[in-house]
């Protein structure tokens, strides 16, 4: 794998490896933030006696707005989420290497994750229909293995996701 140089610094696409594990730690830590956030809604459902589809929305939006904002403050202010950290990768803006703007961050979460906030909405099957569930969980499914394998198969290594919001993840510098 070749180095891209800009300016004075190359970047060298990160290992699809190496991001996955950044993004399984970042689950990790995601999931202690929803289970607190899902324990407030639950509890306040439960005292208010409101469960059923405010409950589905309000998880949705809570752990979509959560998700968004972990991925686009790391992005956005240190180049990395804790995970990318971890894993000595970075997301950067593909033309120059500087730091990813808010917007480039807010389309790269549309494309990265927006589909698995949509199917949220499907998950509880006693509310909506197991089969429309069923078949959204499939197509996100199918849409994350398309973005591996564009990830996988581009020489940067840059996911139809990458291309979109024009970022790339690099390895960090030493």
């Amino acid at each position: 794998m070749t180095a891209q140089r800009v300016g004075s610094a190359a970047l060298t696409p990160a290992e699809i490896s190496t991001r996955l594990i950044a993004y399984i730690i970042d689950a990790v830590v995601l999931s202690i933030v929803y289970l607190v956030l899902i324990t407030a809604i639950v509890l306040g459902a439960f005292i208010q006696g409101d469960a059923g589809v405010t409950q589905a929305l309000s998880r949705s939006i809570l752990f979509a707005l959560a998700s968004f904002l972990y991925f686009g403050w790391g992005w956005t202010h240190w180049r990395a989420t804790p995970g990318q950290r971890a894993m000595g990768v970075m997301t950067v803006n593909a033309t120059d290497g500087s730091t990813m703007t808010w917007n480039q961050s807010a389309l790269r979460w549309a494309y990265l994750f927006g589909p698995s906030a949509f199917e949220s909405l499907f998950t509880n099957s006693q509310q909506v229909g197991g089969l429309i569930s069923f078949v959204a969980g499939v197509a996100v499914l199918a849409y994350y293995v398309y973005l591996y394998r564009t990830s996988a198969s581009d020489p940067k290594r840059q996911g139809f996701h990458d291309k979109q919001s024009g970022t790339i993840v690099v390895k960090a510098a030493a």
